[in-house]
């Protein structure tokens, strides 16, 4: 029977079923949930071993990992960018193919995304603050109508896009239905197709003048990195404000925290930092925690996120068996390499 180890979160249900045609196993962070738990170099080496397919979570699949398990003939990952963690290139060199379960984040990842730009318009956090605490009573009503005196609405306000992928036109949906203008920047769309969806392309400077919300949206890539500096955010109104539920590599922290402090725009919402969890004198606890909301890297998390990739990878595998490629292919070049014969082709169409 075909052996699987999985290290990623999974759905039970869905584990059930592909017990019907194969042997999987759960292990480390797939059972607890806990990063603790992730396996390092030598444990999954160890794991692997007689293993034909590897659901990989959140593990650093590396070359050296991909040489010591010479019985892995298939990478399936539940992230919507496996790059991330997995080493394609050498997988490719390997003959061994990468799928994932493209937009496992499509729903969550906006919806959070258009939370936090609520949360930059509408003072929530601070009213409910002072409220736990006590202080709604009836000497401090004009306390609290100054607090809310600074809610403003996103109806008729423009929103830039940086990044118009599955993600980013996920939120360009959500932002129109409550009345918001779209502009964005992505070198890579079709125009004409952004248009037909309401949605204006220009390029990124003019994006970072017009924008009252703006969001980084994008992949990153060896190109972009950065790509949001000094000068990209002196370009922004003094009433905007900044929200990244992309990568920190997309965006100059020192230049944003600097912006904040000397208000020169109004605020910044960030779900990404560049150091994961933060040092205790990181430049995030300097900022007036009214212009900086600061999440631990959750907007992709969601419990329909764990059935969707659980679904999605069973699909992809029964799939891979009968001979059929999916779409979510990381490195479909390799099927057209002899080395592919040796790993990958051993499970292609076998059922």
């Amino acid at each position: 029977m075909l052996k699987v180890l999985c290290t990623a979160e999974f759905d039970d249900m869905w584990e059930e079923k592909m017990k019907e045609y194969c042997d999987i196993r759960r292990v480390g962070f797939s059972l607890t949930k806990q990063p603790k738990d992730r396996l390092n170099e030598e444990q999954l080496i160890e794991a692997l071993k007689g293993v034909d397919v590897f659901i990989v979570g959140y593990e650093k699949v590396t070359e050296n990992v991909l040489y010591h398990a010479p019985d892995v003939k298939l990478l399936l990952s539940v992230r919507d960018g496996p790059e991330e963690n997995i080493d394609i290139k050498a997988c490719t060199k390997l003959g061994i193919p990468v799928l994932f379960s493209a937009g496992r984040c499509g729903r969550s990842v906006p919806e959070f995304t258009f939370l936090l730009i609520m949360t930059l318009a509408k003072p929530l956090i601070k009213v409910v603050e002072e409220v736990r605490a006590g202080n709604w009573i009836k000497e401090n009503d004009l306390k609290f109508r100054r607090i809310n005196e600074n809610s403003t609405e996103v109806y008729g306000k423009t929103l830039g896009i940086v990044g118009l992928g599955r993600n980013g036109l996920g939120l360009a949906e959500r932002a129109q239905a409550f009345g918001m203008r779209i502009i964005g920047f992505d070198p890579f769309v079709d125009r004409e197709k952004m248009k037909a969806m309401d949605i204006e392309v220009y390029d990124l400077d003019e994006v970072m003048r017009q924008s009252d919300y703006i969001v980084l949206l994008a992949r990153v890539t060896e190109e972009n990195k950065g790509m949001i500096g000094e000068k990209e955010i002196g370009l922004m109104k003094p009433t905007a404000c900044l929200v990244n539920t992309g990568r920190a590599a997309l965006l100059d922290m020192d230049a944003l925290f600097q912006a904040l402090k000397e208000e020169r725009i109004r605020g910044a919402a960030l779900d990404v930092l560049d150091e994961e969890p933060p040092r205790a004198d990181h430049p995030i606890y300097q900022i007036d925690p009214d212009r900086l909301i600061v999440t631990p890297h959750t907007a992709g998390v969601s419990v329909e996120r764990i059935t969707f990739q659980s679904r999605v990878l069973n699909e992809h595998l029964q799939n891979y068996l009968k001979g059929i490629l999916p779409q979510s292919f990381c490195n479909r070049e390799v099927i057209e390499l002899p080395q592919f014969k040796e790993r990958g082709k051993k499970l292609f169409g076998v059922n």
